[in-house]
């Protein structure tokens, strides 16, 4: 059941007292006013129907308004507790709620008959109710009378429970209920304050906690079910936040953003815009190529070794790897390096290789021929690449060879059409080295939903090559941030590729890592083993957890808050038949047993995770809940409080062209 809200505890609250305070105002008023002489006078009837009513509302205000205030008093107070507190309050207030029943209905009973009493010396047609009437008040009379010695348990129960609550809540030293000095008209709530608000530069609040830059330098993962808010609410929140706080340095950020879903097209502009940083925004999308920059992966600086080792990272991240096709794709590696040596050395000055032209030499030996007779032979640097296919692949047996061409065939294959031919080959409009320096935002907008394994393969190929970039720039004053949704469809665990190992290194590189997946066996299937998953959340220092209905993710989040120490309180009341204040553990007379257990319970048990709130259309929750665990601070929260993320929905709007592309054939020699 969802807990009430400040303002739901106050409108009960206001409820409760207001109808007490008019019960007891009229109860008050008609003691005070003067009476009329005559017995039966009208304004004599009508103080006297008042000061029954009012007795008998008085009674009912201490039942089901009460009992609704209290409960709802109490909810608020203990959010987030453990669920020891929780018992202990809800034991507590049943108890109260019987003795304030046992009390009170005997008592408007009591009022009520004497009402019919004096009421009908006016209203003669009521003596036909006093036979009733009169058995009515001997019984509430009696209850009322013998109710300290009968009841005596009762009201022992309810002073043991509230004794046991007091114990549980100075035993429990990780939590502390919120008092009543919080529940103020004035205490700013969730929709007093911004989605976003820069406190400072590189920091700034978002679902009502503060954050810094280096909160997610040391790598954050948002977890959380489909619709449960992690874009609306919290990724757009963040990256709000972290280019805002950063606005007024002199160095801005540069970012990296792989979107599968599209969530990010238009909105990423309108925050740019309204950041005045239009131009510093770069996007890479095959669906509006005119709009679209030209990235090339081998227009690079780095050698043949390392584009080729992320070709083979990038193959093993689509699940082309595996203990049977290792050697193939070891294979294909070692071809796409010497194939782009081979293309180095023989294309024009400064035009970098292209997909197309590796495939044209790994489907034609000729095309191998026609590039090796160009090779200066004389140059030191050629004699790999001529070992390599003049050595190596020509002695390869037809059949490996036909299989190590396949593995490159798929791979290559869909870059020789367009747009992707043209996208995808020349020189590139900005190198990700140059827009890591310039404090470029990179964009890339291939909806996995489109084509799927283009968009992982080309997400794949440029979170590599911007991971390097990052790393190559230890001690850099520029700040930079990778922010990624559906993490585990760019997942990359190859050796010395693999993103956790990334995450160790970036923090020296004021880098910021964000990510996002629904659960965490989606992580798992990306990943052949579990110890790699276990190494990148590891080294994710913030974790944000949304609603999430898988078992094993819960689990995991509450395994994280570890196991608290709790003692579980037990007991009842029952009646010694002996008297007024006669039994030891009684204070109005009755037994009372007690007992306490101690026993290790988890701090924020898993089923607690599905009952986090969503936004949800057609309802007043426009904002989802998060239970945070803060690696990256100093002091860990144990127990952290509820965090409420609102909707940050940034207004989409249709992109600016940022660089026509002209669409023309492939460079091929």
């Amino acid at each position: 059941m969802k807990p009430p809200t400040a303002s739901v505890v106050l409108k009960q609250m206001t409820t409760f007292y207001s109808l007490l305070a008019i019960a007891a105002g009229a109860f008050v008023l008609v003691h005070l006013l003067p009476k009329p002489a005559a017995a039966r006078d009208p304004l004599r009837l009508t103080y006297t129907i008042g000061f029954f009513a009012s007795a008998v509302m008085m009674c009912w205000c201490l039942t089901d308004p009460r009992s609704r205030y209290l409960h709802a008093l109490y909810a608020w107070r203990f959010e987030d507790g453990p669920q020891s507190l929780d018992r202990c309050w809800r034991r507590y207030l049943h108890a109260t709620d019987r003795l304030a029943y046992f009390l009170a209905y005997p008592a408007a009973a009591f009022m009520g008959s004497t009402g019919l009493f004096v009421l009908s010396q006016w209203f003669y047609g009521l003596t036909a109710m006093l036979g009733l009437a009169r058995w009515v008040w001997w019984l509430s009379a009696i209850a009322l009378v013998f109710f300290p010695m009968v009841g005596s348990p009762v009201i022992a129960e309810v002073f043991q429970r509230r004794r046991q609550l007091f114990e549980q809540i100075s035993l429990t030293t990780w939590f502390r209920p919120r008092t009543l000095n919080e529940l103020s008209l004035k205490r700013p709530g969730i929709h007093r304050e911004p989605v976003v608000r820069v406190t400072g530069d590189l920091s700034f609040r978002a679902g009502g906690s503060a954050w810094t830059w280096e909160d997610f330098t040391k790598n954050s993962i948002v977890f959380g079910q489909s619709g449960s808010g992690k874009t609306a609410c919290v990724l757009n929140a963040l990256l709000d936040g972290l280019l805002s706080s950063a606005q007024g340095r002199g160095e801005r950020p540069a970012g990296l953003i792989l979107d599968p879903k599209g969530d990010f097209r238009g909105k990423l502009q309108r925050l740019c815009a309204r950041l005045g940083r239009e131009n510093d925004l770069l996007v890479l999308s095959p669906q509006t190529p005119h709009r679209s920059i030209r990235w090339n992966p081998f227009d690079s600086a780095d050698d043949e070794l390392e584009l080729a080792a992320r070709f083979a990272a990038t193959l093993e991240a689509l699940g082309m790897k595996n203990d049977d096709t290792s050697y193939w794709v070891d294979s294909a590696k070692k071809f796409i390096r010497h194939a782009i040596a081979l293309i180095r050395l023989t294309n024009p000055r400064g035009m970098p290789p292209s997909f197309q032209q590796i495939a044209e030499l790994a489907v034609n030996f000729e095309n191998i021929v026609a590039r090796t007779d160009r090779l200066d032979v004389t140059r030191a640097d050629c004699d790999g690449c001529l070992n390599y296919f003049a050595n190596e692949w020509c002695d390869l047996a037809a059949e490996t060879r036909t299989s190590v061409q396949s593995y490159l065939t798929n791979m290559l294959d869909p870059f020789q059409m367009e747009p992707y031919a043209t996208m995808f080959s020349g020189h590139s409009t900005m190198r990700l080295a140059d827009m890591l320096d310039s404090g470029k935002i990179l964009y890339v907008d291939m909806p996995i939903a489109d084509k799927e394994l283009m968009a992982r393969t080309v997400g794949t190929f440029i979170k590599l090559e911007y991971f390097r970039e990052v790393l190559r720039r230890p001690d850099k004053p520029r700040p930079s941030f990778f922010l990624c949704d559906e993490f585990q469809s760019f997942f990359t665990t190859a050796q010395g590729k693999g993103d956790a190992d990334f995450f160790e290194r970036s923090r020296q590189s004021l880098h910021a890592n964000i990510i996002a997946t629904q659960n965490l066996p989606a992580l798992l299937k990306a990943s052949p083993k579990k110890e790699t998953v276990q190494n990148l959340l590891g080294n994710c220092a913030v974790k944000l957890f949304l609603r999430n209905t898988d078992h094993e993710t819960n689990e995991y989040a509450s395994k994280l808050f570890g196991q608290q120490l709790v003692t579980m309180s037990g007991g009842g009341a029952a009646g010694s038949g002996q008297g007024f204040l006669k039994n030891q553990f009684s204070v109005f007379g009755g037994a009372m047993t007690a007992s306490e257990s101690e026993q290790y319970d988890s701090v924020i048990r898993p089923e607690r995770f599905t009952e986090l709130a969503i936004p949800a259309r057609g309802s007043a929750v426009d904002y989802c809940e998060v239970i945070p665990h803060h690696a990256a601070r100093s002091e860990l929260e144990r127990a952290p409080r509820k965090q409420r993320w609102r909707l940050h929905l940034l207004d989409a709007v249709e992109p600016k062209p940022i660089e026509p592309l002209e669409l023309v054939p492939a460079f091929a020699t």
